[in-house]
């Protein structure tokens, strides 16, 4: 029994060390990723500022999200470079939420507009920022990793918990 207490601690650890992990890796990620939002519609939009190097990151990307769509909503988002010139647009939203890339082709400071053509209110996220290196990456897959091994192996101790007391109901 006592073999079982120690596995399960360290399954109940891998399962926290994964979250804690899991947290700092979604920071890391987002760490240069502006994030704002706004209700969208009548003329009001969503304009979220980024400053970018092109020496240190190449490609940006941005996201925007959609809560509260209409059938009847018109909303589009495109990406402005420092001169104002538009890089990357999507119109007529149709899902709750896109994602793209850009070429940061100059430094400065890009921009990301949201925009609803129509009178009806929306709530809309936008973030924009550099591509996440290789790195920050990896460190959203680790700590899943770690998550899934700590929750297999509770559930595999279980099985084997369960399996143990029918053995010693039957002795």
């Amino acid at each position: 029994m006592r073999k079982m207490m120690m596995a399960l601690a360290s399954c109940g650890g891998a399962v926290v060390l994964g979250l804690v992990l899991m947290a700092l890796g979604t920071q890391a990620v987002l760490e240069d990723v502006v994030q704002a939002s706004d209700n969208i519609g009548g003329g009001a939009v969503l304009s979220i500022d980024v400053e970018m190097n092109s020496g240190e990151e190449p490609v940006g990307v941005f996201a925007v999200q959609i809560l509260d769509m209409t059938e009847d909503s018109n909303i589009s988002a495109r990406v402005l470079d420092p001169f104002g010139s538009t890089i990357a647009t999507v119109t007529d939203i149709a899902q709750d939420s896109i994602e793209g890339r850009f070429d940061v082709d100059v430094d400065g400071t890009y921009t990301l507009i949201v925009e609803n053509n129509q009178n009806v209110q929306v709530l809309a996220f936008g973030a924009i920022g550099p591509l996440p290196d290789v790195s920050s990456k990896a460190l959203a897959f680790i700590p899943f990793y770690l998550l899934l091994a700590g929750i297999m192996g509770m559930a595999g101790l279980g099985v084997y918990w369960v399996a143990s007391m029918r053995r010693m109901r039957k002795n």
